[in-house]
């Protein structure tokens, strides 16, 4: 899908990418290119956790992971960190996440990011209605992945819209191109002292080699 040119006068379309970043890697930012040229998003903000609500606790601390941002993201335009859930040190929901950033920015249309896996947990969030009535969803998805049946489907964009038709509420489903990076795998290969399989920029994993990080 090729990004269309729109109005200045049109609501920015602002993309929120929450997650433990734990690390970052080159399928982070493979999906957050992949949405912005394809959804023309003005910016990018990735909103890393401080305490994951549904996985254990990361393995590098809350600013080696706003570190690893900050490297990941020196050359990338239109990406940013947006520090509303690393500054609270409790668990973060989504819903309060954007409650907050909707209350700084009542101007800007919101879209959170995500992939088809966690399309699937979405009716167990806290709040999923909440959300939609606050944002429209964009999940990313590898070709050939097929949509499991959720209680959200009714909100699926049809042929024709666009999620500058309504200001929430729409879910658009994004097929991007394949990656196989994963969070999981390149802590596993680096316990093990293997190389991360070319998922780390070279700045991040440089980073993780000077703060001893993911080993043993």
């Amino acid at each position: 899908m090729t990004a269309i040119p729109v109005p200045e006068s049109t609501p920015p379309l602002r993309g929120l990418f929450g997650g433990t970043f734990d690390p970052v890697h080159l399928g982070h930012l493979a999906l957050a290119r992949s949405a912005r040229d394809a959804f023309a998003l003005q910016v990018v903000d990735f909103i890393p956790c401080h305490h994951p609500v549904h996985r254990a606790r990361p393995g590098a601390g809350p600013e080696q992971r706003v570190r690893m941002l900050e490297l990941a993201l020196a050359d990338e335009p239109g990406f940013r960190i947006n520090r509303v859930e690393i500054d609270r040190d409790r668990p973060s929901w989504a819903v309060e996440t954007l409650r907050l950033l909707r209350e700084e920015d009542s101007g800007s249309i919101f879209c959170w990011l995500m992939g088809a896996d966690a399309w699937d947990g979405f009716p167990r969030w806290r709040e999923p209605e909440k959300i939609l009535e606050m944002a429209h969803v964009i999940v990313c998805a590898r070709p050939g992945v097929a949509r499991s049946p959720t209680p959200f489907d009714a909100h699926f964009l049809q042929p024709g819209e666009s999620l500058r038709d309504a200001p929430a509420g729409r879910v658009a489903w994004h097929e991007m191109p394949p990656n196989d990076c994963s969070s999981t795998r390149v802590r596993e290969q680096l316990m093990a002292g293997l190389p991360p399989a070319d998922c780390l920029p070279p700045a991040v994993l440089e980073f993780i080699r000077q703060e001893n990080l993911y080993r043993r």
